[in-house]
């Protein structure tokens, strides 16, 4: 069965109607880009580093749940479809982190490629789903990742940053699958 996707303005015209229609998140978690994709790929090459964003939260609640979608979209900002490959919906999984810190979780799009040539950025959507909401997902927040090149020929490896390598190795050991330097 289908899931309706309903989208949140952000625009505050009409305040009365959007919270009458939607529910506005409960506790608002802090979403970025945790890892971003390579500034150079060849084309049809799997993106190391892979994009993965990352949730911080202070409360986890658990009648809340998130997920991600992966769009790509050209220099205009436009959305190209068919040219980005692989899995692009991602759940939210936790991984570790110290016990001062907020919760973290991550989306994964760990086999992510681009098709054609060109410059591109990925933007990732992050949904939030409330178990018997009628309206369905609310769309809470749009990330763009940083500028992907893309070319016809072969380009030497990106190394992740130190903050980055965390991360992944963080998802790594919550046991999901993350490619190592090709």
């Amino acid at each position: 069965m289908p899931t309706k996707v309903s989208y949140m303005s952000t625009a505050r015209t009409h305040h009365h109607h959007t919270q009458e229609r939607h529910h506005a998140p409960r506790i608002m978690p802090d979403i970025t880009i945790g890892v971003q994709p390579p500034k150079r790929t060849r084309a049809g090459a799997c993106l190391y580093p892979p994009v993965v964003a990352k949730q911080s939260v202070r409360e986890s609640d658990p009648d809340v749940d998130y997920f991600a979608t992966a769009v790509l979209l050209d220099r205009q900002g436009s959305v190209v479809d068919g040219f980005l490959e692989g899995t692009k919906a991602a759940s939210r999984f936790e991984v570790a982190q110290s016990k001062t810190a907020p919760a973290s979780f991550v989306f994964p799009f760990t086999d992510l490629s681009i098709s054609q040539l060109g410059t591109y950025t990925i933007r990732v959507d992050v949904y939030q789903v409330s178990p018997g909401d009628s309206a369905g997902a609310a769309l809470v927040e749009q990330l763009a990742t940083r500028v992907v090149s893309v070319f016809d020929a072969d380009i030497p490896s990106e190394t992740p940053s130190d903050e980055e390598r965390s991360l992944m190795r963080r998802a790594r050991d919550a046991g999901l699958p993350m490619p190592s330097s090709p």
